[in-house]
């Protein structure tokens, strides 16, 4: 017992930031485990229990760092300025949405998100997380998970439940992946192996994000080598135009990811069918939800717990309460209003990715991790915003002018 009580000790004089990460991995390995493997449920209807299952660490973590909490000290700035915004959120959500009779529990499945991103953000930049980062332990804790992921879907396939492989946390995993493989040297060839044989195993089922994401940083990586060697820089581009044009031959027509990078080239907003088709469905739905509710819903929203009727491509769905667009999320939710709050998230990500770029430049890992972080939050706003949701703020750990954030990993 002594030696758990000093890890968890150590574990707990961690940095917020890294705990977080590490709460949202653990979440994905034990649904993987209980859910997946044990119970046989499928892979793709677990988004709720990794949501609750990550809610309760991060109620552990608020109830055991209580003396962090209370005593939380931080200065004005763009960043804290948005955790106010979150709250001015939250207090709007919940007036509205107890205002229209919604179910109780719904109100608290949307409320929780939002309040927690915002006293995360001002938690990260607290003198009690004054301590930086250690993007190593991160990069190797985040592979460990990722390989146990990988290793009880495949058991979970082998035994007939619909599992399989997966990267867990893809929408951080990436980012760190990325930003530790372009500014640590050495890096661990273990990890880049890892990560080569993840992508190639799950390449029948990526989805759009993760391709824009993969593509966009893969193009900045050329483009800056072609401006320090070009001749390096030419070089990798035709390697990754090669490796482009065998991939494009070798995935399944029949796979997901070829149906979704063939239904891009067609298009067509007043189709209601398709993963397209149905986000747009979700948008009108809300859209006339609002309207037949009256001006005052247009204006602010159906609230926390407010739900509508959505045509699906094979079903109707009543009292869904979902909505893919960051856009449409924003409406439903605040209305109108929604709109302004959508523009500032948008520019507070935008800022946060140029502030952390500055540390960046000088080959700083957590710097250009950030600067992944709010790149791929921006692409989730247009595809998936619960995902930017879901990374519970660390998009916006705050950049201090003095510098408190060491580069942990060249240590």
């Amino acid at each position: 017992m002594p030696h758990v009580k000093a890890i968890l000790s150590n574990f707990f004089e961690r940095n917020l930031f890294e705990r977080i990460i590490v709460y949202i991995f653990m979440s994905e390995l034990l649904v993987k485990i209980i859910f997946e493997l044990i119970i046989g449920q499928w892979s793709f209807i677990q988004s709720q229990n990794k949501q609750w299952i990550f809610y309760i660490f991060l109620a552990l973590d608020y109830v055991l760092s209580v003396k962090k909490v209370t005593n939380i000290r931080v200065s004005v700035n763009p960043t804290s300025l948005l955790a106010f915004v979150f709250f001015i959120m939250v207090v709007h959500g919940l007036f509205i949405g107890l205002m229209l009779g919604n179910a109780p529990f719904v109100i608290l499945n949307d409320t929780i998100p939002v309040l927690m991103i915002g006293l995360n953000i001002l938690r990260m930049q607290s003198v009690a997380e004054y301590k930086p980062p250690d993007l190593r332990f991160l990069l190797y804790f985040c592979s460990y998970i990722t390989l146990g992921t990988a290793f009880f879907g495949y058991v979970a396939a082998l035994i007939g439940q619909q599992s399989g492989p997966s990267i867990p946390a893809e929408a951080i995993y990436l980012p760190l992946f990325f930003a530790a493989l372009f500014t640590v040297k050495p890096f661990p060839k273990w990890i880049l192996g890892l990560v080569v044989v993840m992508i190639a195993v799950t390449s029948d089922d990526l989805n759009r994000t993760t391709m824009a994401f993969l593509a966009i940083v893969m193009f900045g990586y050329v483009l800056f080598d072609m401006v320090k060697n070009p001749a390096k820089g030419v070089i990798t581009l035709v390697v990754l135009l090669s490796v482009l044009a065998v991939a494009v031959h070798v995935v399944p027509e029949d796979s997901k990811t070829y149906r979704r990078v063939i239904g891009l080239t067609e298009i067509d907003l007043s189709k209601k069918t398709g993963s397209i088709g149905e986000r747009q469905e979700e948008w009108r739905a809300i859209v006339k939800k609002e309207y037949e509710k009256g001006k005052t819903v247009e204006m602010f929203g159906l609230g926390f717990g407010g739900v509508y009727e959505v045509a699906r491509t094979h079903e109707f769905l009543k009292n869904y309460g979902h909505a893919h667009y960051s856009w449409a999320w924003f409406k439903l939710r605040f209305g109108d209003v929604g709109f302004v709050y959508l523009l500032i998230f948008a520019v507070t990500l935008l800022y946060n990715g140029f502030i952390w770029s500055v540390r960046c430049m000088q080959g700083n890992v957590e710097g250009l991790f950030v600067v992944f972080l709010c790149l791929i939050s921006l692409l989730y706003c247009v595809t998936y915003v619960n995902a930017v949701l879901l990374m519970m703020g660390i998009q916006f750990i705050y950049y201090r002018p003095d510098g408190f954030v060491q580069n942990a990993v060249s240590k």
